[in-house]
């Protein structure tokens, strides 16, 4: 038998080990401007002064697989991403001047929709009926 303490531990353990994978909603940064010479080692080096972060990404064409200028960056943290635009937006990166801000969902995230609403992923065909409701009666 487990106590009820122990069964609070083990959920509360798991809640945090799961909360890992869903980050912040303000904890993802986007920083423009960068040079086309950038790497994502050394914006992990410069950024990770302000917090942890989950992950690097820096925009690459699909053919030449050449830098597009910008990145987002993932702090496991909404404070850490706040704190790393404040320190970092028009300050000099590597040879430029970077801006820095929150980044905002794409179009295509969530077909520009809140996850919980929006509408159907195919359309529904309302079936047209002539019957009289009982309630009119």
């Amino acid at each position: 038998s487990i106590s009820l303490k122990d069964r609070f531990h083990k959920s509360f353990n798991l809640s945090l080990r799961a909360s890992l994978f869903n980050y912040p909603l303000a904890s993802r940064i986007f920083v423009r401007n960068l040079p086309y010479s950038s790497k994502e080692s050394s914006l992990q080096k410069e950024f990770e002064n302000f917090g942890q972060i989950a992950e690097v990404k820096i925009a690459k064409d699909d053919f030449t697989k050449r830098s597009k200028g910008y990145a987002f960056i993932q702090y496991t943290s909404q404070n850490d991403a706040l704190l790393a635009v404040e320190n970092m937006d028009q300050q000099v990166f590597d040879g430029r001047m970077i801006y820095v801000e929150i980044a905002k969902p794409g179009k295509d995230r969530f077909r520009g929709y809140p996850k919980t609403s929006g509408p159907p992923t195919t359309k529904q065909q309302l079936q047209q009926s002539n019957d009289v409701a009982d309630c009119w009666y």
